[in-house]
């Protein structure tokens, strides 16, 4: 290459940028700009009222939940809501200490016109139950004395608060059935 033919990039570049700056200071100055007005007079009185909101200077009383002020945590759904208290039966039951499930069954006389069955707690304390006798503290009812079970009637409480009767049956050896 050769040397006159190239020319020298930093008084080049220094005119070009002499240049530009002379043509700007040439015109005039950009316009200020206009100061924004609001749009309309509402959205003027909410701005005042955050200004005097921020300037609110907070105490206890304004925490305190009434009709006017109330928590914005809380739910008010239970207020429409009918409670009906749940009937909560207390009988006298045989195994009023124990569980269903810590009873256990081991005998029934059966052949008779009045069945009884003798269930067992878990201390070895043995008792004689009839019909109609009511056996735990879930209070479980005796509806049937067969041959090899005792068939209870238990009252379950649902999600809705209504009570609902199931049946279960107690087998004199449960673990006899399962072979």
């Amino acid at each position: 290459m050769d040397k006159t033919s190239r020319l020298p990039v930093r008084p080049v570049l220094l005119l070009v940028l002499l240049s530009s700056d002379l043509f700007a200071a040439g015109g005039a100055p950009p316009p200020a700009p206009a100061p924004v007005a609001p749009a309309d007079p509402a959205a003027h009185s909410a701005e005042q009222r955050l200004a005097v909101l921020r300037r609110k200077v907070l105490r206890d009383e304004d925490f305190v939940e009434s009709d006017g002020n109330r928590d914005p945590f809380r739910s008010y759904l239970s207020l429409f809501i009918e409670k009906t208290p749940v009937a909560r039966r207390t009988v006298p039951a045989i195994f009023d200490k124990f569980a269903l499930e810590e009873i256990s069954l081991i005998a029934v006389v059966s052949g008779t016109d009045k069945p009884l069955a003798m269930f067992r707690d878990p201390g070895g304390l043995g008792q004689v139950v009839k019909r109609g006798d009511y056996l735990s503290k879930s209070g479980a009812r005796v509806t049937k004395i067969l041959g090899d079970r005792v068939i209870l009637e238990l009252n379950e409480v649902v999600g809705t608060g209504e009570a609902r009767a199931i049946e279960k049956a107690i087998l004199v050896n449960p673990e006899a059935a399962q072979q």
